[in-house]
């Protein structure tokens, strides 16, 4: 790894939830295991390395290439790093634009008392998708499902994965008996004007 000069730094205890465009020095504590993570991209491996200076300690995910370019006790100078919150906790990451550096001088002094990943971090909510049915209440009038019936498995009643559009609709359909795959718009609508 080439060496660079010392950036203007963010302390370790200076860093919250929104700090970007972090530039620090970092000493490294201890280096974690290396996890594979299934994404829909393929799998991506991490590893969290608890890093520290004189004002704190902060666990950094090093990702894919990143891992295994570090060994504990050395002095490294983050460029352009950034936190992200992973369950409710704070991890600096390097980005593909970051980058992570050794550095001239070593650090010697470091606080490792102070970790400031064991802050609790509240998130703000995803709003959660509902899905399908799943409540019941569009069933038919005796217990089944209604109109084009359970989607998945027996008519019978119950949550399961309905769609009420088709068919006998919310008022019932006789126990999940009714009528074909009818478009509930009452029928094809081509035709009314003519043709030009």
């Amino acid at each position: 790894m080439e060496e660079t000069p010392t950036a203007t730094n963010f302390n370790i205890n200076d860093l919250n939830e929104n700090s970007k465009n972090v530039n620090a020095t970092i000493k490294v504590i201890e280096i974690g295991e290396t996890k594979d993570i299934p994404s829909r991209f393929g799998d991506k491996r991490v590893c969290e390395v608890k890093v520290a200076d004189a004002s704190g300690s902060i666990l950094l995910s090093l990702w894919d290439d990143q891992i295994g370019k570090i060994a504990v006790g050395d002095t490294l100078s983050i460029q352009n790093g950034y936190i992200s919150i992973v369950r409710n906790s704070m991890r600096l990451n390097i980005g593909k634009y970051g980058k992570m550096l050794l550095s001239e001088e070593p650090l010697t002094e470091v606080n490792t008392e102070n970790n400031v990943s064991d802050r609790h971090v509240d998130q703000p909510e995803r709003p959660r998708r509902t899905g399908y049915g799943g409540g019941g209440s569009s069933g038919g009038s005796s217990g089944g499902s209604g109109g084009y019936g359970s989607m998945y498995g027996s008519g019978g009643g119950g949550g399961g994965f309905r769609r009420s559009g088709y068919g006998g609709g919310s008022s019932g359909g006789g126990g999940g008996s009714g009528g074909g795959r009818r478009d509930s718009r009452g029928g094809d609508k081509r035709g009314g004007r003519g043709r030009r």
